[in-house]
This record gives C-alpha cells, sequence and structure tokens, in this order.
C-alpha cells in the first residue's frame, strides 16, 4: 500500500485522491435512482430530487462508517438487489390497483422498519445467527431468481418498450448495445483505475450515441434552486402496509452476507481482522443506513463489495482522501443543477447499466453455489425452490385477486416465495443432522 488506513497523506496527493473516490461514489450511484424512479412514478424533477438525498447519504453515512463503524474506506450507496426489489414492488402495486404515491409512502415505513430491526440485531449480537440462516443455498437461489425475475424489465428497457413504444426501438437497442459492450470491453481488456469506472465511461458513451440520434431526454429543473438541502419524507407521510414491511425486511436480511463480505475483504487485504465491537458497531450503522433510507427516501443501500479491489488497485487506503471523497460527494448532493444532469440519463444507457449490475449479481449466486457440496438433498431444496418461485412468475395477476390484500403481494412474488421455500426445506423440512 502507498498508504495504510492511518497514514497521513499530503494535502495536495489527498485532493487528488478524494476527487479519485468521488468518480468512485458517482459511478456506484448516479444510474440506479434514474431507473428505480421510473418505476415509482416519479418525474424527471422528483428523480433529480432522489439524486440529491442519494448522494447526501452516500457521502454522509460513507463517513459515517469510516469513522464510527467498520472503519474502513468502503462506499455505501444503491443496493442491486434493492432495485430489483422496488422495481418488483412497483409492478405488483400497478398490476393489483395500488396507487404508486400510496406505495412510495409504504417503502418510506418499511425501510425504516427494516433499519429498526438491523439495529436491534445489531446491539442483541444476532447477526451470526442471521447469516446462518442465509447461508449459500438461500443466497444463491434469491440472487439467481432476482436476476430471472429482472431480466423481461431490462429487455424491455433496452428495446424501448418501457418508455412507452410498442415495438422494438432499434435506436434503443443501438445505444443499449453501445453501453454494455463499452462497459464490458473496458471491464476486461484494462486495468487499474480505467477498469475500476468502465460502467462510467460506457454511460458517457451511451449517451453521446443517444444525443447524436436525438433521443436524449432534455435537462428539466428540480425546482430547487442552484442549492437545495433535501426535506424528509420527500414521499409524504409514511403509510403501513404489512406486506411491504415483510418485503423490507427480508431485503435487508438478505443484505447482510452482502455487507458481511464487503467487511471482511477488506479487513483480509489490509490485514486488521473485525473484533465483535467492530462488527456489532457496523451492523448498528448499516441499520441506521436503511433507516435513513425511509426518512430521505432512496434506494435501499449497502457497502459495496467491490471496495477490496479498489483498494487494492489505487494501493490508498487511508481514511483522509476516503473522507473527502465523502465530503465532495455531499456537497455534489447540495447542487440542484448537477442532479438534474444525471437524472436526464437516457433510459436505454440506464438499462445497459442495469443489464451489468444483474449479470454480476447472477455471477455471485453461482459464486454462491459453488460453497455447497452438492447431494440429492441441495438438488431437492434448489430444484423446487426454483420451480415454485419462477412458475409464480409467469402468473397474471389475475391469480391472486381472491387472497387477503395484505398476502397478495406475498404470493405474488416469485422472488420472495422462492426464498421462502428456500429457507422452510433448508432449515427445518431437510435440516441437517448435527454430528
Amino acid at each position: 500500500m502507498l498508504y495504510d488506513l492511518d497514514d497521513k497523506v499530503p494535502a495536495g496527493k489527498c485532493s487528488i485522491y478524494g476527487i479519485q473516490y468521488l468518480i468512485y461514489f458517482l459511478a456506484g450511484s448516479a444510474i440506479m435512482p434514474t431507473i428505480i424512479g421510473v418505476y415509482l412514478g416519479l418525474d424527471q424533477a422528483e428523480i433529480a430530487q432522489m439524486l440529491q438525498r442519494t448522494f447526501l447519504l452516500s457521502g454522509g453515512i460513507s463517513i459515517l462508517q469510516a469513522l464510527f463503524g467498520h472503519r474502513f474506506p468502503i462506499i455505501d450507496g444503491p443496493a442491486g438487489l434493492w432495485m430489483g426489489l422496488l422495481i418488483i414492488l412497483a409492478g405488483a402495486a400497478t398490476a393489483f390497483g395500488k396507487d404508486l404515491a400510496t406505495l412510495r409512502t409504504d417503502l418510506e415505513l418499511g425501510m425504516i422498519c427494516a433499519g429498526v430491526m438491523v439495529v436491534i440485531v445489531g446491539l442483541s449480537g444476532l447477526m451470526q445467527k442471521i447469516l446462518k440462516i442465509f447461508n449459500p443455498i438461500v443466497n444463491g437461489t434469491f440472487l439467481i431468481l432476482m436476476v430471472l425475475q429482472m431480466s423481461a424489465t431490462v429487455i424491455k428497457g433496452a428495446t424501448g418498450i418501457s418508455s412507452g413504444y410498442e415495438t422494438i426501438q432499434p435506436k434503443f437497442v443501438l445505444i443499449f448495445l453501445l453501453t454494455t459492450v463499452v462497459i464490458v470491453v473496458i471491464n476486461l481488456k484494462t486495468k487499474g483505475f480505467v477498469q475500476s469506472i468502465a460502467t462510467l465511461i460506457g454511460v458517457v458513451c451511451g449517451w453521446i450515441l443517444a444525443y447524436v440520434l436525438g433521443i436524449s431526454p432534455d435537462f428539466i429543473s428540480s425546482g430547487k434552486g442552484f442549492l437545495a438541502v433535501p426535506q424528509p419524507f420527500a414521499w409524504g407521510t409514511p403509510t403501513v402496509d404489512p406486506s411491504v414491511i415483510i418485503t423490507c425486511l427480508i431485503g435487508e436480511f438478505v443484505l447482510f452476507s452482502n455487507f458481511a463480505t464487503s467487511i471482511n475483504g477488506m479487513a483480509e487485504l489490509l490485514d486488521r481482522p473485525n473484533s465483535p465491537k467492530t462488527v456489532k458497531k457496523s451492523t448498528v450503522w448499516f441499520g441506521i443506513t436503511a433507516a435513513l433510507c425511509g426518512i430521505f427516501p432512496v434506494t435501499g443501500f449497502v457497502p459495496f463489495a467491490s471496495a477490496p479491489s479498489t483498494t487494492k488497485l489505487t494501493r490508498v487506503a487511508a481514511r483522509s482522501p476516503f473522507i473527502l471523497g465523502g465530503v465532495f460527494m455531499m456537497l455534489l448532493g447540495l447542487v440542484a443543477p448537477v442532479c438534474t444532469f444525471f437524472a436526464a440519463i437516457p433510459p436505454a444507457v440506464g438499462y445497459s447499466a442495469m443489464m451489468i449490475v444483474f449479470a454480476l449479481m447472477l455471477e455471485q449466486g453461482i459464486k454462491e453455489y459453488k460453497k455447497v457440496e452438492f447431494t440429492n438433498r441441495e438438488g431437492f431444496i434448489i430444484g423446487i425452490s426454483f420451480m415454485v418461485g419462477a412458475g409464480i412468475m409467469f402468473l397474471d395477476a389475475d391469480a391472486f385477486m381472491n387472497l387477503p390484500q395484505m398476502l397478495r403481494y406475498i404470493v405474488s412474488n416469485g422472488l420472495i416465495v422462492g426464498l421462502i421455500v428456500a429457507i422452510v426445506m433448508e432449515h427445518i423440512i431437510l435440516r441437517k443432522k448435527k454430528a
């Protein structure tokens, strides 16, 4: 390492490294809200405001974790898993005739409840027991079902169908393909800093092509002036929907494994073993993060699993430039025109970045299965979970209309049902006997 965790970095170099971290922050946080916002029924100005909140929270939470939580340079930002869950919930709400404005306020409370639950888990020291429930079989099944459920969404977005067209639009497909190819080629053919911002470069290239083809969205004012401070509960007063709360709880618990992987990976890289006290503190802050994502409504956050790789590439592990990068990110969140700019990302470009996220999620799911020693038992658990979960995905919403409203969102969600089947079979019906 050029600079270890506690090393002091000269001011000039610290500023340069801070700007570099800012690019990492933007690469991980600028795309997802633009996609999620559309599915949640937000207009472009509201998406820009959501980006403001995302930038502020990403920078602020990352700083707080680095100072008081796990104390590593790990960026917290929107989770691909949460993007999938929110899109699924939005689709279910539309299918069952629920107003998206109500869903948004349901999500505020759902995220707050998830955060409170994680804080309780962190303070009680139960995290390890929770992680045992979400073992490789359960996590792998969940991740792959998530990719399966989101595949139609990605393809509709790539072809322009999600943008209101009834048929495939060649211009959308061309932009999508160019963006995807650029991201993949840069990721595979380059190293170091350039490789780490492959998604950002791909987005720029796709955006330029969209502008040339005349289908890049216009820049619209957020209506908040130049400087703006995001307000809490921007979507309205929180409302109660038990099914949304349950979904949020499940999503946050599944992310525990991602959370633990990020922290453990950085601890191993820097040879700083995590103490039980550190794990407890970082878990509590993870819960506080989830609650803040409900209070200042944004896509749920997670510590980026790519953090150890990024630190290894830059050879800079010092906290000071990381904190400076977080401050820069927060400052951008106060500048409304910056967020308005990112809110105008062309849909086909955003869906390309989405494709990359879920492709890597599929890879993660396969890696989870590689940790499992397969017998007929494991084959039954995975196979039955997939058959049930995927089968439900192909049923029309009308099939669930006779169920109580609370159950409709849960039972009609193939992802959640598949996950529950996997947990029940793994830990109850086909539970392994202790040696």
